[in-house]
């Protein structure tokens, strides 16, 4: 039995239709979460993964989704994206794991590789999900801050323990619409990865620009946006660039274009 499928349109004035059906986001929420929480209604009430063909408006993406039950999401050919485990490691978060995805529509996606951590961190870990958990974001974003900027100052920018605090905090400005923030560090992120060839090097970028995506100063948008061609293409020189990510890498050169000639 093949499974249920949507179609989905997303418009450039914030509103979606689903199987022709107009969908309004409410005041406050994303049209992008509204379209994943329906998907996800969908296929809890039928017990099964279901299946979308998201189209925008302008274009720029068109890519076929999957969404489960409990949530978790993906893109066929990019592996399972699943939501954060309980774990000991860096990563660790109550709210679902950083964003990697076809320009405009974020997607849920894993978390890196767990980088076990020396014990006497984890109470400050642990402190940063509780605050995430409670909805205290920007205390929680804070925490990370100050986190990642000791094992910056203690390990080093490029040691796996300041690279994981790094993308938390990254992803914790994303959840409190820091965009901008969100970008430059998940960039720096990427940047650091790309340069040491690490197979996650890819998702990195992918997850950079996910957050370059909600940028609102085109200026900072088209010079930010050509890094992440840049490390897209040093990557593919280097084979490290899966073929779902070259697509990812079309669409966001499609749009940086359109911005630098709207520019």
């Amino acid at each position: 039995m093949s499974a249920p499928h949507f179609e989905i349109r997303i418009g450039d004035d914030g509103t979606a239709e689903v199987d022709g059906e107009p969908l309004l986001p409410p005041p406050g929420r994303s049209v992008h979460d509204v379209v994943l929480d329906l998907l996800q209604g969908h296929a809890q009430r039928l017990g099964v993964v279901v299946e979308a063909t998201v189209n925008s408006e302008d274009g720029l993406a068109t890519f076929r989704l999957e969404v489960a039950p409990d949530g978790s999401s993906r893109i066929p050919s990019a592996g399972v994206l699943t939501a954060a485990e309980e774990s000991t490691d860096l990563t660790e978060t109550a709210a679902p794991t950083p964003i990697a995805a076809p320009v405009p529509f974020p997607v849920r996606a894993p978390a890196p590789a767990p980088v076990p951590i020396p014990v006497k961190l984890l109470d400050r870990v642990r402190t940063i999900n509780s605050a995430v958990a409670g909805g205290e974001l920007t205390q929680a974003l804070e925490m990370a801050t100050d986190l990642r900027e000791y094992l910056a100052g203690a390990e080093g920018d490029d040691h796996p323990y300041a690279l994981e605090a790094r993308a938390m905090e990254a992803y914790l400005a994303y959840l409190c619409g820091e965009h901008r923030q969100a970008t430059v560090l998940a960039l720096a992120v990427a940047r650091i990865r790309c340069g040491a060839g690490d197979a996650r090097a890819a998702d990195e970028v992918a997850r950079a620009a996910a957050a370059w995506r909600r940028l609102d100063d085109d200026i900072a948008a088209v010079a930010h946006g050509r890094e992440l061609l840049h490390m897209w293409e040093a990557l593919e020189r280097r084979e490290l660039l899966p073929p779902v990510h070259r697509e990812l890498a079309d669409q966001v050169r499609r749009h940086l274009h359109w911005l630098a000639t709207a520019a």
